[in-house]
């Protein structure tokens, strides 16, 4: 401050920058630091954009981390035309990973047992080293992996027995026959010794399955929530996050969408700053 005060500069002034800078030191860092980070954004920035696929897996396997919840990663991923598959007890391994496309260079990205709400790693890691070539029912994946009743239960609830052609629903009521174990007596007998019959269940609705896949996973592959609500806000004149980018500065409009980030706390003013999300895109 001496020296710019030497210097003709205003003893306010001078003081005013001097806090500037004295504030940037609580937060600022050296350049060689500076340096590190711009390499891992410039490296990160290029696999993203070469292989999309490879870069949302590579987060979805770090979780949790960072500043996007994977339902926001695996959007932006499809967006940038990435082929996500559905989380399978014969197909996922306990992390995300890439799987060949026929007649392609590219790789589809296959969600993994990882994101089933409350499965453990042990259990998600031994279903994976006893499938072999493959689980033909949740019989086997008891008789086969040791699985209890809650591990079946959480699986089903992913809508994770794809593969065996059995919904939500049918995967429920299958298990909670089993009760997670089988008589040791019964255990080298065929596997569909204890299979129920085919229940006449009703169908779930589109939007119910929307609602499991959140309840189980936090995201869906499914049709976007803000999808079922769309005629009702067209109605009251809502945008959508693909309009919202097209219109001019200055216009009032309304937006609708899941909250994904919210400011806190809110400004001086009460204004509170949010990124909502429909199944357009991101409006901030």
């Amino acid at each position: 401050m001496k020296g710019m005060i030497a210097n003709k500069y205003p003893q306010d002034f001078a003081e005013r920058c001097f806090s500037q800078i004295e504030g940037f030191g609580t937060y600022g860092f050296p350049e060689s630091h500076a340096i590190s980070f711009a390499n891992l954004v410039y490296v990160s920035a290029w696999i993203k954009h070469h292989y999309p696929e490879v870069f949302c897996a590579a987060l979805l396997n770090s979780q949790p981390m960072g500043f996007y919840a994977p339902a926001q990663l695996i959007r932006d991923a499809r967006e940038h035309d990435v082929e996500v598959r559905p989380i399978d007890v014969n197909h996922s391994d306990w992390d995300a990973t890439l799987e060949p496309i026929a007649n392609s260079t590219r790789f589809a990205l296959r969600l993994g047992l990882r994101m089933v709400a409350g499965l453990s790693e042990k259990d998600g890691e031994e279903l994976v080293k006893q499938r072999g070539e493959g689980y033909h029912s949740p019989n086997e994946i008891v008789l086969r992996a040791g699985c209890g009743r809650s591990v079946l239960d959480r699986l089903a609830q992913a809508d994770a027995f794809g593969s065996m052609k059995l919904q939500r629903r049918q995967a429920l009521w299958r298990v909670s026959a089993l009760d997670g174990k089988i008589p040791p007596l019964f255990a080298a007998a065929a596997t569909d010794l204890f299979d129920e019959p085919e229940a006449d269940l009703p169908p779930t609705s589109p939007g119910q399955e929307v609602v499991g896949d959140y309840r189980a996973t936090g995201l869906t592959l499914r049709t976007h929530p803000m999808g079922f609500l769309r005629t009702g806000l067209q109605a009251k004149r809502v945008t959508t996050a693909a309009v919202l980018k097209e219109l001019p500065n200055d216009k009032r409009v309304t937006v609708a969408g899941l909250v994904l980030f919210r400011q806190r706390p809110g400004t001086a003013k009460g204004t509170i700053f949010l990124t909502i999300e429909d199944e357009t895109g991101v409006a901030i």
